[in-house]
């Protein structure tokens, strides 16, 4: 029992709150947290019966479960988007269970106009143009307002950190959803500036939700069968936009809408660096179906999943666990190992 942590191993999109959403259906998740950043990563998952599920505020792990649904005091908050996800998933009963952390910065809208003039933010950078940037920069610099400043936010607030360490201490289990990629990390990454305005990794996520690293029980990398990126910097093994239509694998962004750029391959080396730097003690592997087509509809894995498999865990000595073969929320498979 502790804090469960997702974290991408690569440039984002990985499928990290559907992931998430697995785990505390499973796990009975007491609270589930949203780290990161703030509001310019979207997650999704879709259900069985065509409901297409989307967060860009709160986790999207919580959704599914009865748990509490929590924003940690290092994660920007825009209320605009807060309050349109409380409203839009009213049937969750959103309302009762969703917390903000006393200590989060606001996204205020003259930091998203601010962003939106940046041409440097846009070509360069290839921002989400969220507002989350600029919010980091003002934190840094204690000109933030905090969720406690903003009124209409009132009923919302509470001491995340604390009742996350809380519940970890009496023995319950946390979800923590982390955002973006670990090479998208501000501090991390060799594409600079083409990254986000943090980091994007196991310890970087325990630090944005006050989270005691003595809680910490399990750390869940989410790795991308066929890794993609959006926005400038490299991408190893790229595909051409013909490539990716021929073979049916075309994606688009949950916060932008924007095509996302699409790699052939997992690029080992960045994976055994990812390992590194995050430690973790299990991988989700997603997209399957991207890699190969075949494992759609299956609940066991096909030769060429297997061997994909086989090659990962020779490269990071880290068990792959769980494994993702479709779009469907109901296609993740769980390895049973002796």
């Amino acid at each position: 029992m502790g804090a469960i942590i997702v974290v991408d191993a690569l440039w984002g999109d990985s499928g990290k709150g559907k992931i998430a959403s697995y785990l505390a259906v499973r796990e009975d998740a007491k609270i589930c947290i949203r780290a990161g950043t703030g509001t310019n990563a979207g997650h999704s998952i879709h259900l069985e019966n065509g409901e297409i599920l989307k967060t860009h505020q709160l986790p999207l792990a919580g959704l599914l479960t009865s748990a509490q649904m929590m924003v940690g005091s290092g994660v920007g908050v825009d209320p605009a988007v807060f309050f349109e996800e409380l409203e839009r998933f009213e049937k969750f009963g959103l309302k009762e269970r969703a917390k903000i952390d006393f200590r989060s910065p606001v996204i205020l809208p003259e930091y998203i106009k601010r962003e939106k003039l940046s041409g440097h933010l846009q070509k360069t950078v290839g921002s989400t143009l969220s507002g989350t940037g600029v919010c980091q920069s003002e934190f840094c610099m204690r000109t933030a307002k905090q969720a406690k400043d903003v009124e209409e936010l009132a009923p919302y607030i509470c001491d995340a950190a604390k009742e996350v360490n809380q519940a970890c201490k009496e023995g319950n289990n946390v979800v923590v959803e982390g955002s973006q990629g670990t090479f998208l990390s501000l501090a991390l990454t060799k594409d600079y500036p083409c990254c986000t305005s943090g980091n994007c990794t196991t310890t970087a996520f325990a630090d944005d939700i006050g989270l005691n690293w003595k809680y910490i029980t399990e750390v869940i990398l989410v790795v991308k069968a066929v890794p993609s990126r959006i926005g400038e910097g490299p991408l190893p093994f790229e595909l051409s936009v013909e490539e990716q239509d021929a073979r049916g694998i075309a994606e688009f962004g949950v916060k932008t809408g924007r095509r996302r750029r699409k790699s052939d391959r997992i690029p080992m080396d960045l994976l055994k660096e990812s390992v590194m730097l995050n430690g973790p003690t299990q991988i989700a592997l997603t997209f399957c179906d991207h890699f190969d087509p075949e494992v759609k509809g299956k609940k066991n894995p096909t030769d060429k999943i297997t061997e994909l498999i086989d090659t990962i865990e020779k490269e990071t000595n880290v068990p792959v666990t769980i494994l993702d073969f479709g779009k469907s929320y109901n296609s993740i498979v769980e390895i049973k190992r002796c």
